[in-house]
This record gives structure tokens, sequence and C-alpha cells, in this order.
């Protein structure tokens, strides 16, 4: 009898590790990888146009602003001027406004100038404005300049403007962390990393730097991208990178996106290779690119979409299993509009990031959970939204690339 019971017991418990498994490798199993399209070149088509100033305008702008030292004009007015290309009547009874270089400002002092100053970084890739006082703005060093006299003027104008209106600086909490080890484990992880182990953790300021890059290449199609997920919760929380992370996370809102971005990472002009590829632009889009030099550190690129419920705006971005279960992490209405230092280089962020935040982590936010433990759809904000076909995602919303070869 003892013998049958015993025998009973391991049957069970054989079958229920079966079934676990099973269960297990469902969640990890992917349709099959697709081949790459073949990489072309880019002509440019899509990128921002930069402004040639007409020759009455740069005669307007050599007569009214003569400035001693090298300024930059960030008079909002006058640039919008600028932006018609007329400048025949141009007439301005306040103040200009520019921005000069806080070591060479105390060599500037004339009253037809409203004088802003700023900080220039060598080891920044933003200049900061104000640096001392509470309504600190910084914007992208890298702003196309034509030099007239000693006055820079911006010729991608509006990309200017929403620098400007986007650059309210906002600082990281930078706490001390107490590391959650991998090591502590449950059994079903310990399992699942048996059929699809975990990926390494990025080196932090390397994927910092190829982020950076990413941004000036969406910059180049008038896309403003802000950071998400893991990668937003480490810049506040910590004001760096979580160490043990795999990825990194930014989002975009789906009216700014342009698809002639995504054309452009099939080029040689591109830094940077798809991975893989997502649902569909109106619906759940998620691209995961890869640098083609360096740490192949993966960045997801998430589309940020719209919707009204019971009179209020939402803002969600999809998440996809490799079943076709669609998810959507919902966030209250969206502000991406402050600008924040992570690492020496500007990215933008919601201007109210702990509401944000405590919303898709909840209360206990500031302690440390490994991403080996960590569970992508099981986030507090996160809920089922339907499915795509398994036709829709063996030819169009699950698209993971082989990219093996040379890139």
């Amino acid at each position: 009898m003892t013998f049958s019971y015993r025998r009973a017991i391991s049957y069970f418990t054989l079958i229920g590790l079966v079934c676990i498994t099973l269960a297990l490798w469902r969640t990890t199993w992917r349709p099959p990888l697709k081949n790459t399209k073949p990489l072309s070149s880019y002509n440019g088509a899509g990128f921002m146009r930069t402004l040639i100033l007409s020759e009455n305008c740069e005669k307007w702008i050599r007569n009214t602003i003569q400035v001693p030292v090298p300024s930059l004009l960030i008079d909002q007015s006058v640039l919008m001027e600028l932006q018609e290309n007329i400048c025949d009547n141009m007439n301005f009874n306040q103040p200009i406004k520019i921005a000069v270089d806080s070591n060479q400002s105390t060599k500037f002092n004339n009253e037809e100038y409203e004088i802003f100053e700023f900080k220039n970084n060598s080891k920044k890739d933003y200049l900061e404005f104000n640096p001392s006082s509470e309504s600190k703005l910084i914007i992208p060093k890298n702003i196309p300049l034509q030099n007239i006299g000693n006055l820079k003027v911006p010729t991608q104008i509006p990309m200017f403007l929403e620098f400007w209106s986007r650059g309210r600086f906002m600082d990281c909490r930078n706490f001390t962390m107490h590391r959650d080890s991998a090591k502590r484990r449950s059994i079903l992880t310990h399992l699942k990393h048996l059929i699809s182990p975990p990926r390494t953790p990025i080196p932090a300021l390397e994927s910092v730097e190829k982020l950076a890059k990413v941004r000036e290449e969406m910059l180049k199609f008038g896309i403003f991208p802000f950071l998400n997920g893991g990668t937003f919760l480490g810049w506040y929380r910590e004001c760096s990178v979580i160490p043990h992370t795999t990825d990194m996370d930014i989002a975009i809102l789906a009216e700014n996106w342009n698809q002639e971005f995504s054309e452009f990472l099939w080029t040689h002009n591109s830094s940077f290779r798809v991975k893989r590829q997502l649902g569909m632009v109106n619906d759940s889009y998620e691209l995961t690119i890869i640098p083609k030099t360096g740490f192949k550190t993966p960045i997801d690129v998430f589309l940020m979409y719209k919707e009204e419920k019971n009179g209020k705006e939402n803002r969600w971005v999809g998440g996809l299993t490799t079943t076709g279960i669609k998810y959507k992490y919902i966030y209250p209405e969206y502000d991406p509009w402050c600008a924040a230092d992570l690492m020496g280089h500007l990215f933008w962020v919601t201007c109210t990031p702990e509401d944000k935040i405590k919303k898709e982590y909840g209360p206990n936010w500031y302690l440390d959970e490994n991403s080996s433990k960590y569970t992508w759809n099981a986030a507090k904000n996160a809920v089922e939204n339907g499915r795509f076909t398994w036709t829709q995602m063996m030819t169009e919303t699950y698209n993971e690339y082989r990219i093996n070869d040379v890139m």
C-alpha cells in the first residue's frame, strides 16, 4: 500500500511538472524568425526641412541685432516671423531675447536686448539656461544654426520652439537602493529560465549613449521620444539605469509618429537595426531596435495612444504575447513636456513622474525588484485588450528578424 501510495505521488508530481513545463514553454514560444529586408540608402525625403534665410531676412538681422559676442537668438516672436522668411515689415518694440554663454555675459550690457545666460558643459549634450534658478531649462545642443555675424539663428525653427516648450528641467530622486537578489527566485521562475535563459544586463553608460543616438535620429523626422517603462523608473528613482535591467524603453505619442523613421531604420544611414516589430501602427505598435556596433542593447520603442473614457482622456501603450494576446498599459493624461538629465544626456519625460510611476509600479515603486523576476504583463496598469488572430501573428503583427548577418 505504501509503495502504491508513493508511486501515485511520484506519478502525479511528474504530471504536474510536465504540465507546468508545457505551460511555461507556451509562454516562451515565439513565431518563427523572419529574414531581414536588404538595407538601402536613404534619400533624406522625410527629414525636417532646414530654413535658408532670404536676403531680406539676413539684412534685417544684420541691421537690427548687432551683438558683440557669440549669441543665440531665442526670441519666439522674432523666430516665428523669420519662419515666414519675408522680413519686409518686421518691427519689434520689445527688447529682443538672446542667449549668451555665461562665460561671455559680463562682456554684454545692452538695453536693446533681454539677455538669458546659458551654460555649455562639454560633458553634457544639452545647453542649460538659468542654471541656478527654479526656472532651469535645458535644450539639445545639436541645433542646426546659421551664423550671421555673432548671432546664431536656428534654421529648424518649429523644432527649436518645441525644444524650448519642452525644456523645463525635471530632477530625479537619486534614492540609495538595496538591491533585490536574483538568487531568490520561485521554482516557476527557475523553470522558465531553464527553457528561456534570461538576457544579459546592459552596460549603463554605453546604453544611454545609444539611446541618445536614437533620440537624434528620431529628431531628424520631427519625432520627440520620451522615457518610458523601466528606463523611466531608473531615471526617476536612481538618476541612472537600473543595473540588472536588460533593455531600454522609450515611447512616442502616436500622433507624433512618422512612418518615414521606420523606413529609415532599414537603411545603411541608421546606426540601428530592427530586431522586432509588434502590432500595427494603429494598434499596439512596438519596435525593438539594436545598435549596429558595440553592445547590442535592445531598445523598445512604443507608440502611446489616446483614448476617451468617462469624459477623461487616457493614454496607453501596448504589449503583445507570442500567442497574440494584447495588453495595454493605461496612464492618466500624459504630459511629456519636461526635460531630464540621464548620465549627461537630455531626455524628455512627463512633468508628473511620480504619478505615472505609481500607476505602473504601485505604491512600492521605490523598492528594487530584480529584472529576472519581473513579469512584463503583471504591471499594475496592465489590462488585456483583445488579441490578434493566428494569421495576423504569422504574417503582420509579430515580426522578429534574424540579424546575425553582417550589418
